[in-house]
């Protein structure tokens, strides 16, 4: 009698090891899916609004242009003034902003990617629910009793 309910015990641990496993795998694999598609909307949603920015820049730098031409009294001079702070800015970011870029983009994606999740698995899992839950002919075994 006694060997049997161990061997039961046993054997219903063995199952329960064995869909935490599972249960831990799929919600591993959940969230490693929900990291990874907050990441492909930001950057979608970058790539959209960087096309926006791009077009502004781009009419607005012709805009100066076309202004600083007419104030000059020149017509390229506007040009290739806006095209200068282009190549100034760029050059300036090549040089002294690539270490700043690296730095602060790898800490964004660090804290999102390492990021706990939310909320844990909604439901209790059968290993550790409490005694009050066990089948009518079952019952729980004692520090001090002998099986």
């Amino acid at each position: 009698m006694a060997f049997e309910r161990v061997s039961d015990n046993l054997h219903r641990l063995n199952e329960n090891i064995r869909e935490f496993a599972k249960s831990s795998a799929e919600y591993y694999k959940l969230d490693l899916f929900n990291k990874t598609m907050k990441g492909a909307t930001a950057a979608v949603k970058g790539v959209v609004v960087a096309f926006f920015i791009l077009f502004a820049i781009l009419f607005l730098s012709i805009a100066i242009s076309v202004a600083l031409s007419d104030w000059l009294d020149a017509p390229s001079s506007g040009f290739f003034i806006v095209g200068g702070i282009y190549l100034l800015t760029g050059l300036f970011i090549v040089f002294f902003g690539s270490s700043f870029i690296n730095r602060m983009m790898l800490s964004k994606a660090s804290k999102q990617f390492f990021k706990e999740p939310e909320e844990g698995p909604k439901t209790a899992h059968p290993e550790f629910t409490s005694p009050n839950n066990l089948q009518p002919e079952e019952k729980p075994v004692e520090d001090n009793e002998r099986v």
